[in-house]
């Protein structure tokens, strides 16, 4: 997909590590194409089903709402993602790292042209706020999920822009396992599970 097409949905890099995880495929026809994008698009919004798409190694992950109660629906604006990636946990989390879903839309540009994109952020416990950030990143980072399609040419991309460690997180065992996380390794861990996914969404 030319760069013109996805880069008004990813934010601008800033500071920090910079990431791009991505895998394409060319369906043949524009129809098939067509048909692989909405079926991308609906795994992509089950977000409860991540983890399997991922492979064994992978986090797993939950939709929740503000409340803090399990959703079993496609992902929507304004609900959070609770992680739960191998290795200790986010005490400020419950145990578990916190992102929310800032910005979610699909756009067709033309007949030829479509891109849905899901836009996640750290975020705080959804009933602890005041506590931080819940998330081994600061919260200037984010992950972009963008599928396109560009007539018979199918992409699915993830975008980390502005990666940097969580060590101004308030508890003082978060920040030491916030630091040990980001720098062992853990944003190239989520380039591959990344790697995973993509591949998965515009599979058969």
């Amino acid at each position: 997909m030319p760069d013109h097409i996805s880069a008004p949905f990813i934010p601008v890099q800033y500071t920090g590590e910079e990431t791009e995880t991505s895998a394409e495929r060319q369906a043949g026809n524009e129809q098939a194409a067509a048909a692989i994008f909405e079926r991308a698009v609906r795994r992509l919004k089950n977000v409860n089903e991540w983890g399997k798409l991922c492979g064994a190694l992978s986090s797993e992950f939950q939709l929740v709402d503000k409340l803090g109660e399990e959703v079993a629906d496609p992902a929507s604006a304004g609900l959070y993602i609770r992680i739960d990636i191998p290795g200790p946990g986010n005490s400020v989390g419950k145990g578990y790292d916190w992102v929310l879903i800032e910005q979610m839309e699909e756009v067709t540009l033309n007949d030829r042209q479509q891109v849905f994109f899901l836009r996640a952020r750290p975020a705080g416990h959804p009933q602890q706020k005041h506590a931080g950030t819940a998330h081994f990143l600061r919260d200037e980072a984010t992950s972009s999920f963008v599928i396109t399609r560009d007539e018979d040419v199918l992409t699915a991309t993830v975008y980390g822009r502005n990666e940097v460690p969580n060590t101004e997180a308030n508890d003082t065992l978060d920040k030491i396992r916030n630091a040990v996380i980001g720098a062992g390794g853990a944003i190239g861990i989520s380039k591959l599970q990344w790697k995973a996914l993509v591949k998965a969404l515009l599979e058969d």
